[in-house]
This record gives C-alpha cells, sequence and structure tokens, in this order.
C-alpha cells in the first residue's frame, strides 16, 4: 500500500447546534476525519457485536442525506442514501472496542492504525472512506443529532463519494465508517 494512499484530512470541527438538528445534551466532542485516495484490501475479521440498531442509523443518517444540511457555514445539498456494508461495520467494532478497552478516544488507534489502514485490514476496497467517532452517547439518535451538528462529522455524512456506511458501538465509544468500494 503506498503511504499517499494513508494521508488524512483531518477537518475542523465546530461543536454546537449548526447542524441539521440541534442536540442540546452535547457530550464529549466527536471527531472526523476522511481519506479521499485509493487503496488496495486484504483480509480481516472481528469477534465480538456491536449493540447499533442498523435500521435507526441508517434511516438517520439517509433521511440527513435525503434533505440536505448546513454543515457549520457550508450547505451541502441532498445526495444519495447510503447502504449498510459488514466489513465497514467491522472495521468500526474493532475501533470501538479498541478505543472502549483502552480507554482512549482517537482516530489513530494505539498500533498506529488509521481509519483507511483498518478498513482495510477488513477486506474493503475503497475509493474513498472516512471516519466519524464519538464517546458518552447512549443512543442512535443522540450519536447522529451531535454529528450533525459537528461541522466536519456533517461534511461526512452529507459527502456524497461515500454509498456504504458501517457502524459499530462498544460500551458509550461510537465509531461511523463511510466508504465507495474500488470498482
Amino acid at each position: 500500500m503506498r503511504k499517499t494512499a494513508l494521508a488524512m484530512l483531518m477537518l475542523a470541527l465546530l461543536a454546537g447546534a449548526i447542524g441539521c438538528t440541534k442536540d442540546d445534551d452535547v457530550a464529549p466532542a466527536p471527531s472526523s476525519t476522511s481519506t479521499p485516495a485509493p487503496s488496495t484490501g486484504s483480509s480481516g475479521s472481528t469477534t465480538g457485536t456491536s449493540t447499533v440498531d442498523k435500521t435507526t442509523m441508517l434511516r438517520l443518517v439517509n433521511e440527513a442525506r435525503k434533505k440536505g444540511c448546513s454543515c457549520g457555514a457550508t450547505y451541502m445539498p441532498p445526495v444519495d442514501t447510503v447502504v449498510w456494508n459488514s466489513k465497514l461495520e467491522q472495521a468500526a467494532l474493532l475501533h470501538s472496542q479498541d478505543m472502549n478497552k483502552n480507554s482512549y478516544f482517537d482516530h489513530t488507534g494505539l498500533d498506529g492504525s488509521t481509519p483507511a489502514t483498518r478498513i482495510t485490514a477488513v477486506g474493503y476496497t475503497w475509493q474513498a472512506v472516512g471516519e466519524n467517532i464519538a464517546r458518552g452517547y447512549t443512543s442512535e439518535k443522540a450519536v447522529v443529532d451531535a454529528w450533525l451538528a459537528s461541522e466536519g462529522h456533517c461534511k461526512n455524512i452529507m459527502n456524497k463519494l461515500f454509498t456504504e456506511m458501517g457502524v459499530a458501538r462498544d460500551g458509550n465509544y461510537w465509531t461511523q465508517e463511510f466508504g465507495k468500494p474500488l470498482k
């Protein structure tokens, strides 16, 4: 894998009620990142299960994508919906489990992994990937509301490049992975 494929675009975050929805009960700020670069995949797997309600998560994200959003000062027009991808869910679960088990909160794993390397490790071959993380939220609605109220997260959710998504939660650590497969 080329090192340039792992270059991360760190998005500035803007906390508060500026997205598609308003969340008055904001826990610690979530964090987001996107990588629009090609990569090749390898195999990988995970153990354990996430407690995320997939149907609810897809509905909440796709409602925002269908209607469009103001992500900070940037209006993001409506975009196509995303579909659930189990490999993205696996990558999300591994990261949520690692953050919860080791009590940290970051896009970079303690082993140096990045969203791109974690997604590649589970066998997802991608053109573009993005990641949102959060902690402290107890429901799908609360975490999606918080992500939509944060400029960087909102832009990941509304990114027209992304066609697939997987989300996982371990404890109150959430990871949302987005991707567009390489075809």
